[in-house]
């Protein structure tokens, strides 16, 4: 977690992880430069280098200085870190890494259960081939899924998250930022808005264009002669944090959510198993519609919680006290499928969504934190599934008077 927030997070979301402390920050900063295992549990490398270069790239002056102790010293990796790109891992890297971690997972496991069944229950393995085929393809299954969930979903949720806000105000492109070397003051120009506002600008080439950019006094690093130039993006819809813009990103949230549970396994297994116990009376569709619509409330609910920083209490208690009372007034049928049902948000392929998407909201909205997604997330397809349940106890009720 704390890897991610160094590498994609802005400062004052980062403080969040260390109780708001930026002693502490640069105290952990500091410990990264001096333990190589700890650097390789948060950047994926022991390797010094990357350590420095995501300070050059990424990290912000006090943190700068905790690596490099220095000014001067400073100084002189400005220059030499400033044109490298970021160091990524290899897919060899990522391979052996989740492999390693599907092994760790399931070999365990899989020796425990032999121990039961030799040791314990004093039998013989049934089709041993089978099992063992089945053990490796598992393993290969889990290792494949986690390098999938890896360089696909959270990179692909966090950046769909970093770039949903330009549709209601203006975010900061940082994969984008570019260091200006040689940058010269003179250059910098005055202009005029109708209101009667000065701003200062200045031409740049860049990607063979001529284009205006606003001078922003703090990227300016005179000692350097250097210009930090990060692009800036809407908002695409509207005027500055309008109407419209707000409503897309809650559609968004929506739709996500709701797509993302539909491609639960969990949930497909749930409602085969559902629909089986309650002899047809709640199909499979009707389950799987009534957690995924649930899900997607509990998203936009959580990116209403982000974007104008709601206290997580504030729309969590409302629901679990209704939930108390509607889980009083139905069977135990329901009430049991309904509590079960919000384990799907916790899959494989929801939580990695909802996390990117949520961190990548909150680091553009300049939120301290953006984690209550998951739990707003679990908490409405309980309240979905027991009001269909509510509905179907209703439905089969009047059916049973109509054949009386």
């Amino acid at each position: 977690m704390i890897g991610y927030a160094l590498q994609n997070a802005q400062a004052n979301s980062q403080i969040a992880l260390f109780d708001g402390s930026q002693e502490k920050m640069l105290e952990f900063i500091g410990k990264l430069k001096k333990d190589p295992i700890l650097r390789k549990s948060v950047f994926g490398k022991e390797d010094i280098e990357l350590l420095k270069n995501w300070a050059v790239q990424k990290g912000i002056e006090s943190q700068r200085l905790a690596i490099f102790c220095e000014p001067n010293a400073l100084k002189e990796a400005l220059k030499n870190y400033s044109n490298v790109k970021n160091i990524k891992t290899s897919p060899v890297d990522v391979l052996l890494r989740n492999g390693k971690a599907a092994v760790q997972a399931i070999i365990p496991l899989t020796i425990f259960f032999f121990l039961v069944l030799f040791l314990v229950l004093r039998d013989k393995l049934p089709r041993p081939d089978e099992i063992i085929l089945g053990i490796i393809l598992a393993v290969v299954g889990m290792g494949l899924f986690n390098v999938g969930i890896e360089l696909g979903l959270s990179k692909l949720g966090n950046s769909v998250g970093s770039n949903v806000p330009s549709s209601f105000t203006k975010i900061s492109l940082i994969n984008e930022r570019q260091t200006i070397i040689n940058f010269n003051e003179d250059i910098v120009q005055t202009a005029i808005k109708p209101n009667g506002e000065k701003e200062k600008f200045f031409y740049a080439n860049i990607k063979n264009e001529y284009v205006p950019i606003p001078f922003v006094q703090s990227a300016y690093d005179a000692s350097n002669k250097q210009y930090i130039y990060t692009p800036t993006k809407g908002p695409l819809l509207g005027e500055e944090k309008g109407i419209l813009g707000f409503f897309v990103v809650l559609l968004f949230a929506f739709i996500m959510g709701y797509g993302a549970t539909l491609a639960e396994p969990a949930l497909n297994a749930l409602g085969l198993k559902v629909e089986e116990l309650t002899v047809g009376t709640f199909e499979k569709s009707l389950l799987i519609q009534a957690v995924a619509s649930g899900v997607g409330i509990g998203m936009l609910l959580g990116v209403v919680k982000i974007i104008w920083n709601v206290p997580l209490a504030y729309l969590l208690i409302p629901p679990y006290l209704l939930l108390l009372i509607i889980t009083k007034i139905s069977t135990e049928e329901f009430v049991n499928i309904a509590w079960d049902s919000a384990g799907v948000t916790t899959g494989p392929i929801t939580v990695p969504l909802v996390l990117a998407v949520g961190l990548g909201i909150g680091n553009q909205v300049n939120v301290v934190e953006g984690f209550g997604m998951l739990s707003l997330a679990s908490v409405c397809p309980i309240l979905a599934v027991l009001t269909v349940g509510l509905y179907v106890n209703k439905k089969r009720k009047a059916m049973r008077q109509e054949n009386a």
